[in-house]
């Protein structure tokens, strides 16, 4: 599947989770090394090994923070963007497990510029989803 995903050039969410061998950022980190045109959103943001999550998000331009589950911890945005930039963060509620209402106001609460609430919330979504194709046109009328 990632060779398919690397030949045709599309995104991916992966599901992960800190100290993890599994679904850790340290699995994300070896597959955007080995198929550096795989877009990949990392899903919940390595939830509790957020060093390394963001670490990885910086160094690698083919992966990307989600923040399904993790806007719920204190200073966790602002810390995301002072790491990794919000260019580099996306907004996600992994539906219909947490209520968008929650997650947005996070991000609204967050001590981050308007800039930055503007990338994370819409978008840096609606670049990835453009460079996979994507007529927004539609969206935005």
């Amino acid at each position: 599947a990632l060779e398919f995903a690397q030949e045709h050039r599309l995104m991916i969410l992966m599901h992960t989770w800190g100290n993890s061998a599994y679904d850790g950022p340290g699995l994300v980190e070896e597959v955007a090394k080995r198929y550096p045109e795989v877009t990949i959103l990392m899903g919940h943001s390595g939830y509790g090994e957020w060093d390394r999550a963001i670490g990885v998000a910086r160094d690698y331009p083919n992966v990307y923070l989600e923040l399904t589950a993790a806007y719920h911890v204190n200073g966790i945005i602002e810390r995301m963007v002072q790491g990794a930039g919000s260019h580099k963060i996306l907004f996600g509620t992994d539906m219909p497990w947490f209520d968008p209402h929650y997650g947005i106001g996070c991000i609204i609460c967050a001590h981050i510029t308007d800039e930055d609430r503007h990338n994370i919330l819409h978008r840096n979504a609606e670049a990835l989803l453009q460079t996979q194709g994507a007529d927004l046109t539609r969206a935005t009328d």
